[in-house]
């Protein structure tokens, strides 16, 4: 059986590397400064200088021509004369359009207060600054973003029974749910989450016609009542943003909303043992401790232990992919 890739590995090795960690951010905030203005959304319709762009976006055309000029240098886009254009990664993926990922990118440019703050935050444990406006709709869309073909293969590997009852817990926009309720008409499929959550979710059912394909729960997990019976709890990237203690007191209401028989899958970004490898589920731990109060990323083995003490009697470890992400499962 040929192994699984891994996550390719950059290691800093010398001071030109440290310095290249460092200007990271310019790069990433010029990204972010352009899907902020609209930038690869109005190129989708037509190339334009930057004059034109300028009075479209409501911007001033000699600074917004210095940011077109660095996007061109790195290849995001295209420049014949004055006129600029998309290359082919921003209109496929940064202008509007099914395959978007503006909305997880911008909930990443929505984190940077946060971020600046990282290291007070290592000190004191200070909570993080308040949200702002718009981080709610970008964070939900984002994750429609981040699932949107994940959920396919979810769904197509793990199929439901007619008749099952289904809770995709912290579901957000519902991305796994609907795919689920698509592909197995039979299964009753339910989205537990926060009301201003829903409130999203709501949003992006109407939008992909699926509203009356899922139903919607409201209530905060770690203070309501999960309802239940379920056959099938799926909880995909929930638990990384919460202390092993208050994992295990979710794991365990979880545990008492599952009927006999039933079972329950974790789905997370997954260090290996040692906590230090991948690096993208490492430095998503990082993230966890600038915007979380005792979030981390865990690994399997953590996970499975946090299902035994839960009460379920079998455990099974999925393989992470090369991002890292994978799937505990645990049966009652």
């Amino acid at each position: 059986m040929k192994s699984l890739k891994k996550e390719p590995v950059v290691r800093v090795k010398t001071i030109d590397d440290i310095m290249g960690m460092a200007h990271g951010y310019q790069r990433s905030m010029a990204l972010f400064a352009a899907l902020d203005l609209g930038v690869f959304s109005a190129l989708a319709k037509g190339p334009a200088d930057a004059a034109r762009l300028a009075r479209d976006l409501s911007a001033d055309p000699r600074r917004l021509s210095i940011l077109l000029n660095a996007l061109v240098g790195v290849g995001l886009l295209g420049k014949q004369g004055n006129t600029y254009r998309n290359g082919e990664l921003a209109g496929r993926f940064l202008a509007d359009g099914p395959h978007s990922k503006a909305s997880i990118l911008l909930h990443h440019l929505d984190c940077w207060p946060e971020w600046t703050s990282l290291a007070g935050r290592i000190r004191t444990g200070r909570r993080a600054p308040g949200k702002g406006k718009g981080y709610q709709e970008n964070f939900i869309r984002g994750m429609e973003d981040n699932s949107r073909e994940r959920a396919v293969s979810v769904a197509t590997q793990n199929p439901l029974r007619d008749g099952e009852r289904v809770l995709d817990l912290g579901g957000g926009p519902g991305t796994y749910a609907v795919e689920w309720a698509k592909r197995y008409p039979g299964a009753h499929v339910t989205v537990f989450d926060l009301p201003e959550t829903l409130a999203v979710t709501r949003k992006i059912l109407k939008e992909k016609g699926a509203s009356r394909l899922v139903a919607l729960r409201e209530g905060d997990f770690l203070r309501d009542r999960l309802g239940g019976p379920y056959d099938f709890v799926w909880i995909s990237q929930i638990l990384h943003a919460f202390s092993e203690k208050e994992c295990l007191f979710l794991l365990r209401k979880v545990r008492r909303a599952i009927a006999p028989g039933g079972r329950a899958a974790v789905q997370e970004f997954l260090l290996e043992r040692g906590g230090t490898f991948p690096p993208g589920p490492a430095f998503f731990s990082v993230h966890m401790v600038a915007v979380t109060e005792g979030g981390k990323a865990y690994t399997s083995g953590e996970i499975a232990a946090i299902f035994r003490s839960a009460g379920f009697r079998r455990v099974k470890r999925g393989r992470p992919d090369i991002r890292g992400v994978g799937v505990v499962w645990a049966f009652v």
